[in-house]
């Protein structure tokens, strides 16, 4: 059964990967976003919320792009200790959460 319920009992972090993207505002449509992206090209947090329709002000406030990066969906492309420049992600590669993504997206039959 597919588990969406927020709370494990024990520090209130979604217990799963269904749980994070069903409570987490916007994580859905930045996953869905990601999966179509270059992964050899930078964004910025601008082009991301313009890019999955998730506005500035979420992934700002939620900390929804430093959890991508903390769970292997984004790289920080700039120097992370600048102040003067917008913060640049690009797609990770190499992730297994993003191929996971991509493989649900293409089972997906509504047919």
């Amino acid at each position: 059964m597919l588990d969406t319920d927020p709370s494990d009992g024990s520090d209130g972090q979604p217990d799963g990967g269904w749980a994070f993207v069903a409570t987490s505002d916007g994580a859905a449509n930045l996953l869905g976003t990601l999966t179509e992206l270059n992964a050899e090209r930078a964004y910025t947090r601008s082009d991301l919320s313009e890019r999955s329709g998730v506005p500035l002000k979420t992934l700002y406030l939620n900390g929804l792009l430093d959890e991508f990066v903390d769970l292997g969906l984004l790289v920080r492309a700039d120097d992370e200790g600048d102040d003067e420049t917008e913060p640049q992600y690009r797609v990770a590669a190499d992730s297994d959460l993003l191929d996971a993504a991509r493989a649900f997206d293409d089972a997906y039959d509504p047919d």
